[in-house]
């Protein structure tokens, strides 16, 4: 998977010079389904250039548009094979007259999806930027260490520097580079880090404790800014290591027990995501609840031209969005008015992913709901405010 931020997104969203291709396609992790992927990109590519064309744009400037997004549909060529056999559960692409080319293999599943405009279309990727329907999971035995990321749909191995291969590296010292240049936080309360009185601790205690010391810090600098759930997966003897030596505040309370060495990726998620599945619920329960008490005052909405006013603003404490409705238009910041527009063309945008990327840059959530969950408001997009509009 590819890392993405807010930053990235509100770029891609940014009015560019010329035609901007945006091309979305499910993929597959793994199996024979594989194969389908390229075919998808293939289709994708070909509404483009029909699209390109309809627009009135030149046949061979639109080739040259579109290549570098085609050449990966060459399975004769062995780093293409390789492209495709890495694939998370959605694949999105940005393609731009200069010549730009942009992809991110992304843990959300994303219906097939081509537009063509002046900017790029980025609706699809907020979910990922907002790490809804997502979580990490940490499998460690004595032998092996695993860190893994995924969503509702399968967990990816994902290697992270410093994580030590194994418990008899630790013991030996073969982890230099984990072992020197890290410093091993303790937990402050007295109750986590005294020894009872009577009680020496062992050889293979401070063995171990020195060994998810190490796990701890590495995942920390990649944890530093999450909030997604983290499932651990192991027996249930070195949980209470593992739950000792983290400052990771979103570990999920209850681990995957048994020795995962005999699981594999698609097993664990089996077994973690019923887990995760309550916490994101809960979350998602009490966003809807906030809403439901917030639209009844002057700090919650439903109307469009308001949301975007305030979004534009930096008003917006919690965006609520589904991901299937678009309300096509233009934004005036100088007469602070919408523009509607009936159907998407080169000259508006989705009114939709303005609000979002504005609230996302001024460091609110946007929430975005499922196309058959309980729709917010018959607009397909709410809004709680931070503090009610100027009179």
């Amino acid at each position: 998977m590819d890392a993405l931020t807010i930053e990235q997104v509100e770029g891609l969203f940014g009015r560019q010079p010329g035609w901007c291709v945006s091309l979305y396609l499910p993929t597959h992790r793994a199996g024979k389904e594989i194969r389908q992927d390229p075919i998808r990109l293939k289709n994708r590519i070909s509404e483009a250039e029909a699209q390109l064309e309809q627009a009135g744009f030149p046949g061979g400037e639109i080739k040259r548009l579109v290549e570098p997004a085609r050449a990966l549909c060459d399975m004769d060529n062995e780093a293409h094979r390789e492209f495709w056999r890495h694939q998370a559960d959605g694949l999105a692409m940005f393609l731009d007259e200069q010549g730009g080319f942009e992809h991110y293999r992304i843990p959300e599943r994303f219906p097939e999806l081509t537009v063509v405009a002046h900017r790029f279309h980025v609706k699809p990727l907020l979910r990922a930027v907002q790490q809804d329907d997502q979580y990490c999971l940490l499998a460690v035995s004595q032998n092996d260490v695993r860190f893994l990321e995924g969503s509702r749909t399968g967990l990816s191995a994902r290697p992270v520097e410093d994580l030590p291969e194994s418990l008899r590296e630790v013991v030996r010292g073969e982890h230099h580079k984990g072992f020197y240049l890290h410093s091993f936080r303790v937990r402050a309360r007295a109750e986590d880090t005294a020894v009872p009185h009577g009680h020496v601790e062992s050889n293979e205690e401070h063995d171990l404790k020195r060994y998810f010391n190490i796990i701890s810090e590495a995942l920390d600098d990649v944890l530093k800014h999450d909030k997604r759930p983290l499932v651990f997966a192991g027996v249930d003897e070195l949980f209470p290591y593992f739950r000792d030596a983290t400052q990771y505040a979103h570990l999920v309370d209850e681990s995957v027990s048994g020795n995962p060495d005999d699981l594999s990726d698609d097993q664990l998620h089996e077994k973690a995501w019923p887990l995760v599945e309550r916490i994101l619920q809960n979350r998602r329960k009490e966003v809807l609840q906030r809403y439901q008490a917030a639209a009844h005052t002057d700090l919650g909405g439903d109307d469009l031209e308001q949301i975007v006013i305030a979004a534009h603003d930096g008003r917006v404490e919690t965006l609520l969005m589904q991901l299937g409705r678009h309300h096509w238009g233009t934004f005036d910041a100088e007469s602070r008015r919408i523009n509607r527009a009936e159907e998407a063309s080169a000259e508006n945008y989705d009114l939709c992913d303005l609000a979002a990327v504005r609230t996302l840059r001024a460091d609110g959530q946007v929430v975005v709901l499922d196309e058959d969950a309980d729709p917010v408001s018959e607009q397909g997009i709410a809004a709680i405010y931070r503090y009610p509009a100027a009179e």
